[in-house]
């Protein structure tokens, strides 16, 4: 369930997100906006404290039909409001706290019951596999920028959400920092290092939860702290090298956000969403000049979504349902289920690895 004090952040992502994929005019984003705006104004006005899979259906039925008894909209108009309402409900993030099914536009009655089957061919569809995403994150490296290789990193490693990242703190990751501002690795290069997302920062009930990143990651988040407290020097001989900036390093000892702007500010969701696509962008572009032979678009199918789901869904070939659903931080189990697909190729390396263990 949503409660319906909070609808209201829920469209600030969902037209984020959309403004983003699409590329709306803003004409387009305020109408959108204010039609749903409209829809929620209405459900706070009758005191519908919440929507839940119970009642989602019958309050958009009522409004629905007060448009069209009470403020006399003409028919064609409501339709419209309807389109984007129901295309607010039925998106990723509003769907899965109300655990809902898809409600079809032509009758906001009747649900749309989709196959388990069919749900997890959709989830496999928007998830990169393991060789798209090397293809990805190698763009990004060769480009040489720290913190934004760190932040897909970590999306990649913890299946976090936009929200989630960006208020990040440094002591969310669980490994000690020192008296420069910089994480201690641990002696066990194979170590999984944990993230506490706090109540505050997360979506649905606002319970804590934990998630994980690799040893692997920490490094490229302590090199991307190393970069934002140096900069680049010619010696005498011309040759360039990284010296320590007194000040920044100062505030470095004591600064609370991880991930930060070029005004060394906590980064916004819009900035994160707009590295994710940049590099989307960069990518289609190496397919193109080296010929590589890939089956997807990146700016057209890669977003911050499609990192929590590639996320997620490597999480499920090796943890159970309950697991996953922890760490992801779904309410309900069967949003967690459409993650677990079967990967034949990977089955068999499984019981290959097995074999060679036990034999």
């Amino acid at each position: 369930m949503i409660k319906t004090q909070n609808l209201p952040e829920y469209l600030q992502d969902y037209i984020e997100e959309k403004t983003e994929i699409k590329n709306l005019t803003t004409e387009t984003t305020k109408k959108q906006t204010f039609n749903i705006n409209q829809f929620i104004k209405y459900l706070q006005q009758n005191q519908i404290t919440e929507l839940n899979t119970k009642n989602v259906k019958k309050q958009i039925k009522h409004y629905r039909r007060h448009c069209l008894k009470t403020r006399k909209n003409k028919r064609t108009t409501v339709k419209t409001y309807m389109m984007n309402i129901l295309e607010f409900i039925n998106s990723e993030e509003v769907q899965e706290e109300i655990q809902h099914e898809p409600i079809k536009m032509k009758d906001i009655i009747e649900v749309k019951t989709e196959d388990p089957e069919t749900a997890k061919k959709r989830i496999e569809k928007i998830s990169l596999t393991r060789k798209q995403t090397r293809l990805y994150l190698r763009t990004i490296e060769e480009t040489g920028n720290k913190r934004d290789y760190s932040i897909v990193k970590t999306f990649l490693d913890s299946g976090i959400r936009l929200k989630e990242l960006v208020n990040l703190n440094k002591t969310d990751i669980q490994a000690p920092l020192n008296n420069k501002g910089l994480y201690t690795l641990p002696e066990d290069r194979n170590e999984i290092i944990e993230v506490h997302l706090r109540a505050e920062t997360t979506k649905g009930e606002n319970k804590d939860r934990t998630t994980f990143i690799t040893y692997d990651t920490l490094i490229n988040i302590n090199e991307m702290i190393f970069e934002r407290i140096s900069k680049l020097r010619k010696n005498k001989k011309g040759k360039k090298h990284k010296i320590i900036q007194r000040n920044k390093a100062e505030q470095e000892k004591t600064r609370e956000e991880l991930f930060t702007n070029h005004s060394n500010k906590r980064i916004g969701k819009r900035a994160v969403q707009e590295i994710v696509k940049k590099y989307a962008r960069l990518t289609d572009e190496q397919i193109e000049k080296n010929n590589i032979d890939c089956p997807i678009n990146y700016y057209k199918n890669v977003s911050v979504h499609i990192l929590r789901h590639t996320a997620l869904s490597h999480y499920a070939e090796i943890l159970t349902v309950a697991e996953v659903q922890t760490i992801a931080g779904h309410s309900n189990s069967q949003t967690t289920d459409k993650y677990i697909h079967t990967d034949h190729e990977h089955m068999k390396q499984k019981i290959k690895q097995n074999h060679i263990q036990n034999y």
